[in-house]
């Protein structure tokens, strides 16, 4: 069963993270880095937001045995990096419960700039076709309530109950990264999370994954992201690390510029989590980072 589960946030570099995890001898990379296995068993596997049944039928595994599966290795630390855990603390202590000696990591990123890379995701998979604000108020009118988390901006970027409920159920087995300590320090941000997860520190390479924008080819995009045939057939074929490689390659040549944020939109972003600091407690752990990040 996995040794380290990555809890989120979606958006906040745990992808890369995951896979520069993977380049270590002592890490068993999986086919299958999010699985999804405890967000299916709360939450189900029906949702309906543009091509989410893609998105389900590519990623989730909600059968325990196919789960188990996955982690049934001795020879190394194996992780599940399904970073929508951290949307449900019911999630998290379901978790908790069947592992309670594994180590758990979040990541977090700016709120705004979290929110716009998710949006700036889905409009490069071709699934999101509002505008940034168009998509907000859909959010808040309750448009987006049977979609997957990914399409609630506003709400995945509300740390602080989520994070002060995981620190208070997790304690020390937890570990809060800072993302701009894991984008600018890299290789010292990495020795640290190798010790806090019993691995000795290598000689990291920092890659980015999963880059944004505007796709140029609609279509194309849409092949890549889509489930198919032949898609099926090539993962199954070739080691993750290859798959990965290659989709990453095509996808950023197919990526065009990402759209601009403006201040108008930045402004009701910040004006809709204005509620957010209220939340921090002052004398938990995390609370310094938590305070930066809605500062705004």
């Amino acid at each position: 069963m996995p040794d380290v589960f990555i809890l989120g946030f979606t958006k906040c570099a745990t992808t890369s993270l995951y896979d520069q995890l993977c380049t270590h001898p002592g890490i068993i990379a999986n086919r299958v880095k999010e699985p999804h296995f405890h967000f299916a068993q709360l939450r189900g596997t029906a949702f309906n937001g543009p091509a989410d049944d893609d998105t389900v039928a590519q990623m989730f595994i909600s059968n325990r045995c196919d789960y188990i599966k996955l982690y049934n290795r001795e020879d190394g630390i194996t992780i599940d990096a399904s970073a929508m855990s951290i949307e449900n603390l019911d999630i998290v202590s379901m978790i908790h419960d069947e592992h309670p000696e594994a180590r758990y990591i979040l990541m977090l990123r700016n709120p705004l700039d979290r929110a716009f890379s998710a949006f700036s995701h889905m409009v490069r998979d071709a699934r999101e076709s509002k505008s940034f604000r168009q998509a907000l108020e859909e959010e808040l009118q309750g448009e987006r309530e049977g979609h997957l988390p990914i399409w609630r901006y506003l709400d995945s970027s509300r740390y602080v109950e989520r994070v002060q409920g995981a620190r208070r159920l997790l304690g020390d087995r937890l570990m809060v990264i800072r993302y701009d300590d894991y984008i600018q320090n890299n290789a010292t941000t990495m020795d640290t999370v190798a010790r806090f997860i019993g691995i000795d520190p290598i000689e990291w390479q920092l890659e980015h994954s999963n880059k944004s924008g505007n796709p140029r080819s609609k279509s194309l995009q849409k092949a890549l992201m889509r489930k198919s045939i032949v898609k099926s057939t090539f993962v199954a074929l070739f080691p993750r690390s290859f798959v990965t490689a290659a989709k990453r390659f095509i996808s950023d040549l197919n990526v065009g510029e990402k759209s601009r944020l403006c201040t108008d939109d930045r402004d009701f972003f910040h004006h809709c989590i204005r509620d957010e600091r209220v939340k921090i407690d002052s004398s938990a752990p995390d609370a310094p980072l938590l305070q930066e990040l809605y500062s705004s």
